[in-house]
């Protein structure tokens, strides 16, 4: 059965700077399915937003973004970064 490995970015976006991400690091975790890792991703994304808080979501303009991938099509380094 297909594992699923998750990346987690964090990035910011505004009208007078290109979208800038870097990748943050996650659990380890080989989920069983698409949907087991998907709600690990927006749990944890809800984690990371309320851990910045407020004001450093708006002053930043922070917000994260993850994909859910089959472990075969990545490169290991991405998995340890």
């Amino acid at each position: 059965m297909e594992k699923f490995v998750i990346l987690i970015w964090l990035c910011t976006a505004t009208t007078l700077t290109p979208l800038n991400c870097k990748q943050i690091k996650t659990e380890r975790v080989k989920f069983p399915d698409q949907y087991s890792c998907t709600i690990y991703g927006y749990t944890h994304s809800l984690k990371v937003i309320r851990d910045l808080g407020k004001d450093k979501i708006n002053q930043h303009h922070l917000f994260t973004k993850f994909l859910c991938i089959p472990e075969q099509y990545i490169k290991k380094e991405e998995i340890n970064a």
